[in-house]
C-alpha cells in the first residue's frame, strides 16, 4: 500500500478526487464539471437541498472544482478558465460571510477550510480560527465528540504547522468517546481515523468498521440496515485507507455500488434518494478515489 503523504488531510482529499477525475474519460470530466458549475447559485455559493447558498455545500464545490482544476492541467482539458471563473465567485462568497452569520459548528469548520484554501487574509481566518473552540464546546451535546473532534481536526490540521498542537487535546478528547455496534458507520470512521493519527491499537475498531460493509457493496449508516449510502461509504473508506486496512475483499462490489449511483456527472446518494448534489458527488468521487488510489 502506497504510504500517506504529511501534506494536509484537505488536500489528501482532492488528491483522491483527481484519482478518480483521472479515470474518467473526457466526456465524464466534462459532465461533472458542468453539473458543478450548474450548482453554484449566481452569488457564488453552492446551493443545498433548498437552492440557498450554503457554507457546507461550498467546500464540497471547492474541493472538486479544486481537483478538476488540476485535472485539466494533466489532461489538457480545456476548463481551466471556467473553473478559475467559478473559484473567483466562491472566494467573493467565501469573503463576505462571518463567524456571526454562522452560527454552526461544523459551518465554521468549513468557512476556516474555504478560508484557508482560498487564501483569505490572515486577520480574518484568525477569527474564524478563535470562534472554533467556543462552538466545539456549545455544541458538545448535539453533535457527537468523535465526529466533532474529527472535524476539528480536518480544520486544524490545514491551518496548524505542528501536528503535536493538535494530538494532545485530541488525546484527552479520545479518551472520553467509545463507539460499538449500534453507533453509526461516521463515528465509528472517526474513531478508527483519530486512534490511526494518534497511533493506538485500533484492530477492533477497524474490524468495526469493516462490519458496516454491504453484501451489495458500500456501507450501510447503520449495522442494522439492508442497503448502504454513499456518505457512510465514502467516510469508512477514506478511514480504512488511512488506518492501512485491507480494502481488497470489499473493492468488486463497492465499486459497483458507486458505479450504480452515477448519474450525469453527479452521484447520488445510494439509498434510492434521486436528487443530485454537491455532497453527494463529492462523495462518490472521494469514494471511487480511495478505491483506484
Amino acid at each position: 500500500m502506497k504510504s500517506i503523504s504529511p501534506i494536509p488531510f484537505y488536500a489528501q482529499m482532492i488528491a483522491l478526487l483527481e484519482n478518480a477525475l483521472a479515470l474518467l474519460d473526457e466526456q465524464g470530466r466534462e459532465e461533472v464539471l458542468q453539473f458543478i458549475l450548474s450548482s453554484q447559485n449566481e452569488d457564488g455559493g453552492f446551493r443545498d437541498r433548498g437552492q440557498s447558498s450554503d457554507l457546507y455545500y461550498s467546500l464540497f464545490g471547492l474541493l472538486i472544482l479544486r481537483a478538476l482544476e488540476k485535472n485539466g492541467t494533466e489532461h489538457t482539458v480545456n476548463h481551466l478558465p471556467v473553473v478559475t471563473d467559478s473559484l473567483l465567485k466562491l472566494k467573493l462568497f467565501t469573503q463576505r460571510q462571518t463567524t456571526l452569520k454562522v452560527p454552526g459548528f461544523i459551518e465554521r469548520c468549513c468557512l476556516v477550510l474555504l478560508q484557508t484554501e482560498l487564501k483569505s487574509k490572515k486577520l480574518i481566518r484568525f477569527s474564524s480560527m478563535v470562534s472554533l473552540g467556543r462552538s466545539f464546546w456549545k455544541e458538545r451535546t448535539s453533535i457527537n465528540l468523535s465526529y466533532r473532534s474529527f472535524v476539528l481536526f480536518l480544520t486544524l490540521d490545514a491551518v496548524l504547522p505542528l501536528a503535536s498542537i493538535i494530538k494532545r487535546p485530541a488525546g484527552r478528547m479520545m479518551e472520553q468517546t467509545t463507539v460499538n455496534e449500534h453507533s453509526p458507520c461516521s463515528e465509528v470512521a472517526a474513531k478508527v481515523f483519530l486512534n490511526k493519527m494518534m497511533h493506538k491499537e485500533n484492530s477492533s475498531e477497524v474490524a468495526l468498521l469493516h462490519s458496516f460493509a454491504a453484501p451489495t457493496g458500500g456501507f450501510k449508516a447503520f449495522n442494522h440496515l439492508q442497503r448502504a449510502d454513499m456518505l457512510s461509504t465514502a467516510v469508512a473508506l477514506f478511514a480504512l485507507r488511512y488506518a492501512e486496512a485491507d480494502l481488497r475483499l470489499i473493492k468488486p462490489a463497492t465499486l459497483d455500488f458507486i458505479q450504480s449511483n452515477y448519474s450525469a456527472g453527479a452521484f447520488l446518494s445510494g439509498d434510492d434518494d434521486q436528487t443530485e448534489d454537491v455532497e453527494y458527488t463529492f462523495y462518490g468521487l472521494l469514494a471511487l478515489g480511495v478505491l483506484i488510489g
